[in-house]
């Protein structure tokens, strides 16, 4: 703040003033939450914006900036037109980064990322369309080797899952789950985020499973749910999900083979699950669920 005082309206660092106590004050709310806090660095990054006028070589930044704060307001307020600046702001941002411009893939990811969230709650599939269009553009860019591949990989797959479900082109699916097992082999074990991509890929395995019915997409769904389980050890915040989708799993095998230790297995996870789903837990409910369900089945 003290900075910004140093730099009055008409200073020439004035733009980076404002951009660097817009993000401290956005990196406040994340660790606080205090949405006095977010506002004030939507206020802020919105002044920085009107100082970098069409033509300015930092708008794009300002664009971006002003959008992702914006995103996060509609994740934690609930209002569309924040969503809908917020698509906007990228679409202009993406514009000022032409094919060629280093900047272009990160752009079309973070516009791609905008319009899945807009159709996951509005539905319309023109949004998701447009999202794997841009997904796919991004990954042709981050070729063999770039440090952004797996994540492009990743975003598309989900992109192509959500295709899937809502239309049924079950090329789609079979699409994701290549894009997956890529995105897995660039995750090796040590990687920071190879329990996301293990727990990815066996989702789609298993949705392939449910929909086709080859036991060996079971088989692995099970598989790599255990190896994102055991990268998930206890006092870890994923591991209560791990528990319950490896237990998932297991009760699906169950009632295709018959085999009890797949289902006693199932009721062990989902008790440990439920140990870590206290009341007071939004899981906590699914977990008593599953278990009872599970439970009635021996």
């Amino acid at each position: 703040m003290e900075a910004l005082d140093l730099c009055p309206v008409g200073h020439p660092d004035r733009p980076s003033s404002l951009n660097n106590l817009a993000t401290q004050l956005s990196s406040c709310f994340e660790h606080r939450g205090n949405e006095e806090d977010l506002d004030r660095a939507i206020a802020l990054q919105r002044e920085a914006l009107a100082l970098h006028p069409v033509g300015h070589t930092d708008r794009s930044s300002s664009l971006t900036n002003l959008a992702n704060q914006l995103s996060s307001c509609f994740e934690h307020q609930g209002n569309d037109e924040d969503l809908d600046q917020a698509i906007a702001l990228h679409r202009e941002a993406l514009a000022l980064h032409p094919v060629g411009h280093t900047d272009r893939s990160s752009s079309l990811n973070s516009l791609a990322t905008q319009l899945s969230f807009r159709f996951e709650h509005r539905g319309n599939e023109e949004d998701l369309d447009q999202a794997i269009a841009l997904q796919m553009e991004a990954l042709a860019l981050r070729l063999v080797g770039h440090t952004d591949r797996s994540s492009s990989l990743n975003n598309l797959a989900i992109g192509l899952s959500s295709h899937f479900e809502h239309r049924g082109n079950g090329e789609d699916l079979d699409q994701a789950i290549a894009l997956h097992r890529e995105a897995l082999a660039l995750r090796p074990v040590g990687h920071t985020d190879r329990s996301s991509s293990l727990s990815n890929l066996a989702t789609q395995l298993s949705s392939r499973f449910e929909h086709r019915g080859n036991v060996k997409d079971l088989d692995q769904a099970v598989a790599l749910h255990r190896e994102a389980l055991a990268l998930r050890p206890v006092g870890h915040t994923g591991r209560s999900k791990s528990l319950n989708n490896l237990a998932i799993q297991l009760s699906s095998r169950f009632e295709h083979r018959g085999n009890n230790e797949d289902l006693d297995q199932a009721i062990a996870l989902h008790r440990e699950a439920l140990a870590l789903r206290p009341v007071g837990h939004p899981d906590r409910s699914s977990s008593l669920n599953s278990l009872a369900t599970q439970l009635s089945s021996c």
